[in-house]
């Protein structure tokens, strides 16, 4: 990230990132609000995390494979901090300073829920592995999505596809995430959003699209 403070001082561009537990529809409503903004006229990267890049989808494939029980929790946190490292230099910061607007699934919320509140891993080490995997990349407005564990739980039954690693533990890990991602959006001092998303999805859209727009007038 030696770069990476210079690349964003020249920045142009904004970045938006939606944060929620499995089964919230940020990976939906990511493309919904890259949909909304691309018809207003702008040019719109949608990705996500872990992933973004060929080498991050490479450790996205790795640390969701089921067959992987026994990978530590040092190891995943790791293994997510090294695919943000490469997203944030080869694909987030170049696409901000030529002036598109970012639109990412997940990002270092995420991290903290999982890692530190799903996981158990000391808060201290998880931030200090964010600051090194994203250095002075910070989103621009976070539009957190809020869930009960049983409708997370409904809609992933109702996608009928197949669980990977991290989906599959139990209900008590997933709990404590969403509890996680509730504290951490009511921490959160920078520009957010937090979203009632046990609506259906159109209704879930507009309250993301109105309040980027009041947030964002210029857009």
């Amino acid at each position: 990230m030696d770069d990476a403070k210079s690349l964003l001082q020249k920045r142009k561009g904004l970045f938006f990132v939606l944060e929620g537990t499995d089964g919230a529809g940020t990976t939906t409503q990511c493309h919904l609000l890259c949909d909304a903004l691309t018809d207003r006229g702008h040019q719109v990267i949608c990705t996500r995390e872990p992933g973004g890049t060929p080498i991050g989808e490479r450790i996205r494939g790795l640390v969701l494979d089921n067959r992987y029980k026994e990978m530590s929790h040092s190891t995943e946190l790791l293994l997510y901090s090294a695919a943000r490292a490469q997203h944030v230099k080869q694909k987030i910061i170049p696409a901000l300073e030529t002036g598109n607007i970012v639109i990412c699934d997940r990002f270092t919320a995420s991290s903290i829920a999982y890692q530190s509140h799903g996981r158990g891993i000391d808060l201290e080490i998880v931030e200090g592995a964010n600051r090194i995997s994203a250095g002075e990349c910070r989103p621009d407005h976070t539009i957190y999505l809020n869930v009960s564990l049983e409708e997370s739980l409904r809609r992933r039954v109702e996608r009928r596809e197949s669980i990977d690693r991290i989906e599959s533990e139990g209900s008590d890990f997933q709990n404590r995430v969403i509890n996680g991602f509730n504290q951490i959006s009511l921490r959160d001092s920078g520009q957010k959003s937090i979203i009632d998303a046990s609506q259906n999805k159109v209704a879930v859209a507009k309250c993301i699209i109105d309040d980027v727009l009041k947030c964002w007038p210029d857009l």
